[in-house]
C-alpha cells in the first residue's frame, strides 16, 4: 500500500518508548502542600485546566518561560494563575526561579537592622566567614549569617559563588565538550556532547550549566555554549517537549532523542508509535500535533484530535483527511500523519 510504504519510511517518526510522564487522569484527591503563592515559570508549553484532569475544559495554554504564580498544589497538579486566569496544570510543567548568592566577608563586619550604621546591630561576622545574600539596595547588602539577617555595605564583601535556576534556556554547542560529573574542570567526565548539538538548561553554578545529554545530567561550561535563538523546528520542539531529550537538526528538521521518545522529521510524515499504545497520552498527542502544524500549517486541537481517534480501534483507525493532512493508525500501534 502506497501509504504505508510512505509512513514505514519514517519520513517524520516519533516513537514512545515509555511514558513521556505518569498520566495526570483521575488523581487522588488528597492535598499535599500548600497554599502558599510562589513565583514560578512554565519550563515546557503547557495546558492549564478547570480541574485537576487532562479531560476537563481548558482554560488556556501557558508559553513555554511565561511568569506565573503557583496558589495551591494538589497530588500532582498545581492551581496557576496567569494573565487574570486561573487553571490547573501538571506540576513537572513548572520550576520555581531561584537565585543564591554565596559571599565571604573581607574583614569582621557588622550586620545592622537596616541600612544605616546608626541603627541597631544585629551581630557581628567575622572575617572569611560565608554569607548568603538576600537583597542589594545602592551600596548596601542584606545578607543572613546563620539565623541572623541584617545589612551590610557591599564592599566588604566578596563572591564567592552564585547558584541560580532559571527558565530553561536553548543553547548550541560551540565545539565538541565535555559533559562533567560536577561543576569542576577535575569532575569525571560523563560523555562528550558533539559540536552544534542543541542543549537546554535551567541551572546554573558559577558558569557551569547543568545539562542532560544521552540520558545523562552534569554539567557544562559556559565557554562551550552560545544560545540558540533560531525559531525552527529544534526551537519549537524544545518549547514543547521540555528540557528532558536531545535535540538536533535544521529548519524543518528535527531529532529528538532520549529515554522515553526518539523522533525525527524529514519530508512530508509524522507517526507516534507506542509501547504500549496507552503509554502515549493525549497531551503528547496534542505536542505533536503543536509541531506540526507550527511547521506546515493547521489547527492544532483539530489535528490531535483526529490524530487520537485513529488509534488501532479507533473510528478513524482505517485513515481519514483533515484538509492536506491524511491521519491513520499506525501498523505497529499508534498513527501517522502524512501531508
Amino acid at each position: 500500500m502506497k501509504i504505508l510504504k510512505g509512513i514505514t519510511a519514517g519520513l517524520l517518526s516519533i516513537a514512545l518508548l515509555g511514558a513521556p510522564a505518569t498520566p495526570f487522569i483521575g488523581e487522588a484527591p488528597q492535598v499535599e502542600a500548600s497554599t502558599q503563592v510562589k513565583g514560578m515559570h512554565a519550563n515546557v508549553e503547557t495546558e492549564a485546566y478547570t480541574t485537576r484532569s487532562s479531560k476537563s475544559k481548558r482554560v488556556m495554554t501557558i508559553p513555554f518561560g511565561a511568569s506565573l504564580e503557583r496558589t495551591a498544589v494538589n497530588s500532582s497538579w498545581s492551581q496557576v494563575r496567569y494573565k487574570g486566569k486561573t487553571g490547573w496544570v501538571a506540576s513537572r510543567d513548572l520550576m520555581e526561579v531561584k537565585k543564591t548568592d554565596v559571599m565571604d566577608t573581607k574583614k569582621t563586619v557588622t550586620l545592622y537592622a537596616s541600612r544605616s550604621t546608626k541603627a541597631k546591630i544585629v551581630t557581628k561576622v567575622p572575617a572569611a566567614k560565608q554569607v548568603t545574600r538576600l537583597a542589594v539596595n545602592k551600596s548596601w547588602s542584606q545578607v543572613t549569617y546563620g539565623s541572623k539577617t541584617g545589612w551590610v555595605a557591599s564592599s566588604q564583601l566578596k563572591a564567592r559563588y552564585t547558584k541560580e535556576t532559571f527558565v530553561p534556556r536553548i543553547y548550541q554547542v560551540k565545539e565538541d565538550a565535555p559533559l562533567q560529573s560536577t561543576y569542576a574542570t577535575n569532575g569525571e567526565t560523563l560523555v562528550s556532547i558533539p559540536k552544534e548539538f542543541i542543549v537546554s538548561s535551567g541551572e546554573r553554578y558559577n558558569s557551569w550549566y547543568k545539562v542532560t545529554f544521552s540520558g545523562k545530567t552534569g554539567w557544562v561550561h559556559s565557554k562551550y555554549l552560545t544560545s540558540y535563538k533560531i525559531k525552527d523546528a529544534v526551537y519549537t520542539a524544545h518549547k514543547l517537549f521540555g528540557t528532558k531529550y536531545d535535540y538536533s537538526g535544521s529548519g524543518k528538521e528535527v531529532i529528538i532523542s532520549g529515554d522515553k521518545i526518539d523522533a525525527y522529521t524529514r519530508g512530508e510524515s509524522a507517526s507516534i508509535i507506542s509501547y504500549p499504545l496507552e503509554k502515549a497520552d493525549y497531551s503528547f498527542y496534542v505536542k505533536t500535533a503543536k509541531l506540526i502544524t507550527s511547521l506546515h500549517g493547521g489547527d492544532t486541537d483539530t489535528l490531535a484530535n483526529y490524530m487520537w481517534n485513529a488509534r488501532p480501534g479507533q473510528k478513524y483507525a482505517d485513515g481519514m483527511y483533515y484538509g492536506k493532512y491524511y491521519v491513520i493508525m499506525h501498523p505497529r500501534g499508534g498513527i501517522s500523519v502524512i501531508w
